[in-house]
């Protein structure tokens, strides 16, 4: 399967007009707009405002308080968003919540697409434009479920100034990784990051950027971060590591089904096996008991394999780094996960308890 691209394209102005979010339609039909934010506590999507050809209209005032924003348009049954979906209703809404239940909001999930105002930007202007090629991501449908955990700011300019020179403390690196979380213990937090399929250790040692450390620690799980510092040791798949600075990673394509996975499972086969999915850590428990932990990666396809479709594979801490387990996700509901289990073929469904 393909992942249908944007029946209409965008392109991102920012403007020095009045701080606010405005939407510009550039295409030659009629345009019915919806948006969706983060408010600071909750997920927020209102609509609808009807755009003739050329017409511009004021969609959020500002100043603009997040970098993310999204959008969905109506009445293009070719648009297919950007793996980001969000509750609407036929009429016009505000709805709170608006990643949550759309049954219980009286609306249904719509696909929704990205706009990135930049780091600074007080206010902004989108385009919606003319048809463009369709967006292919390894021939397979990206999901569509949940929404991202990235809409989080990083705080504060110390955090994005390098703290000490590449080489420092050992090799340099610079990865894009997700968050999992950081210790509450002492004024500087211990942090942890998921990247390429490693654990990375940021200590509170002195050494790593303590802005940093601390921006880090006010981002949610499973929030994208640019991560520059050097590894000062490795061992089986983590990484103590020296954090120079950090910035705003690009939005995870695998959000919606990411979040989606999180949380406690029971094997509708054995409800004694359990699995309990906490960012991107997966922990399996059999009776109660904790078999072992690994880190969960998610990509279109197995590691060396072809493109298949959605999949995570995983590694055991503390196991043999070459020792990977791939599953193809082959359905998600909110009370029902179903996994193939590739290489032996077998299925494996799982429910909430």
């Amino acid at each position: 399967m393909r992942l249908v691209g944007l029946s209409a394209g965008l392109v991102l102005v920012a403007t020095a007009a009045q701080a606010d979010l405005t939407a510009c339609n550039r295409t030659d039909a009629v345009q019915k707009l919806a948006i969706a934010y983060s408010d600071g506590s909750q997920w927020v999507s209102e609509g609808w405002w009807g755009l003739q050809p050329g017409e511009c209209k004021l969609v959020l005032p500002g100043p603009l308080a997040q970098q993310h924003y999204y959008y969905t348009l109506s009445d293009d049954p070719g648009f297919a968003g950007e793996g980001y979906a969000f509750c609407v209703t036929s009429e016009p809404f505000t709805l709170p919540g608006a990643d949550g239940d759309c049954a219980a909001l009286g609306g249904e999930q719509r696909p929704f697409a990205h706009v990135d105002t930049g780091t600074t930007a007080e206010n902004f202007t989108f385009e919606v434009t003319g048809p463009r090629a369709p967006v292919v991501k390894g021939e397979v449908e990206a999901p569509m479920i949940g929404v991202p955990d990235h809409a989080a700011d990083m705080g504060g300019d110390e955090a994005a100034i390098a703290a000490f020179e590449p080489g420092t403390h050992g090799e340099p690196f610079t990865v894009l990784g997700l968050m999992q979380g950081c210790s509450a213990e002492g004024e500087v937090p211990d942090c942890t990051f998921y990247a390429e399929g490693w654990r990375w250790i940021a200590a509170a040692d002195g050494v790593s950027n303590a802005a940093a450390l601390a921006a880090m620690a006010d981002l949610p799980v499973n929030a994208p971060v640019i991560v520059t510092g050097d590894m000062v040791s490795m061992g089986d798949i983590t990484v103590d590591a020296a954090v120079s600075k950090i910035e705003p990673g690009e939005p995870d394509p695998w959000a919606g089904l990411r979040d989606a996975v999180q949380g406690d499972w029971v094997s509708a086969e054995d409800p004694k096996a359990a699995l309990r999915v906490d960012g991107s850590e997966q922990t399996d428990i059999y009776d109660g008991e904790v078999l072992s932990v690994s880190v969960m990666t998610f990509a279109d396809a197995c590691p060396e394999g072809e493109p298949i479709g959605p999949v995570f594979f995983t590694q055991v801490m503390g196991g043999d780094p070459e020792d990977l387990f791939c599953y193809a996700v082959v359905e998600i509901t909110p009370d029902r996960m179903e996994l193939s289990y590739i290489g032996r073929g077998n299925t494996l469904v799982y429910r909430r308890p």
